[in-house]
């Protein structure tokens, strides 16, 4: 709708970029306050983030461009042009979590308690970064009689594929999605688990809500990867299955460690097999009691 905000002579704001960094900044400040409360320092918080910044956007780009490469392929500059759109959200996302996973690791950091505190701010990052692909009419819908449908004005790169019609905004639907996700998960944080869940549950989720929103969403012939009856899957869609059979076998494995862990004996010895976890103390006729060590 609006991909130039401001425009003062060879000097341009774009409504894609800077939606972007208002997204990054939103979600790195929350990150580190999540994070900051759960025993995290602020400097290794703001260098995970500038980690995750980094990947994000290589990991978007990249994917994008190996999708597309023959629009790059007579101008490899473009690629670096990424104020004109052309991100695709899953290759940020993808390399984000497991270069962050490798990151916090080799950074000796509470894996998990870094991810749950990155988890909701995510959610709402991505959600405020697709207004920015609104107001650019990127990553735009396939026609539609919904009385929601959008007409983007003439120029709009939806128009060269359907000129004329209404489309589902499926910008917006990713925004409403992500707000949505951003929500749920402080709510289910007030009640945690165990470390890793707020933040696989989140995957499991976004993961859920980006399969069905792919449906309304327009992808190129070469974005697709197969199709089942009449319905035909896109390489997102793809992702998002791997995606959520990950984060279900996570929350399995983690729930079996929280719980091994929980019924483990103390250090050093095992339960008295008649007296339970606890050495029960015994007091013998003089009245002094001794302790009773476990076998």
């Amino acid at each position: 709708m609006h991909p130039t905000l401001l425009k003062l002579g060879s000097f341009q704001i774009h409504s894609y970029g800077l939606l972007l960094a208002i997204a990054f900044l939103v979600a790195i400040q929350i990150f580190v306050v999540r994070g900051k409360r759960r025993g995290i320092s602020e400097d290794a918080l703001h260098t995970i983030s500038l980690v995750l910044l980094i990947l994000a956007i290589v990991g978007g780009r990249g994917l994008f461009v190996l999708t597309h490469w023959s629009e790059y392929a007579a101008d490899p500059l473009g690629i670096l042009r990424l104020w004109e759109g052309g991100l695709m959200l899953y290759g940020g996302y993808v390399l984000a979590i497991v270069g962050g996973i490798v990151y916090v690791r080799r950074a000796k950091l509470p894996l998990w308690k870094v991810a749950d505190a990155a988890a909701p701010a995510m959610a709402l990052g991505i959600g405020i970064g697709r207004i920015g692909c609104f107001l650019n009419g990127c990553c735009f819908g396939i026609p539609t009689h919904a009385p929601w449908g959008v007409q983007f004005p003439p120029g709009s790169y939806s128009t060269f594929v359907f000129p004329g019609s209404h489309i589902h905004p499926s910008q917006l639907y990713m925004v409403l999605s992500g707000i949505l996700l951003f929500v749920v998960l402080l709510r289910l944080d007030r009640k945690p688990r165990f470390d890793g869940s707020l933040f696989w549950m989140g995957v499991a989720l976004d993961s859920v809500l980006r399969f069905g929103i792919d449906f309304t969403r327009y992808y190129d012939s070469t974005s697709f990867l197969g199709k089942i009856g009449g319905l035909s899957f896109n390489i997102n869609q793809i992702l998002s299955a791997v995606l959520f059979l990950t984060s279900i076998a996570m929350l399995k494995i983690l729930s079996r460690r929280r719980a091994a862990a929980v019924g483990a004996p103390p250090q050093g010895g095992t339960p008295d097999a008649r007296t339970g976890p606890r050495a029960e103390v015994e007091t013998p006729p003089t009245g002094a009691p001794e302790p009773r060590s476990a076998r």
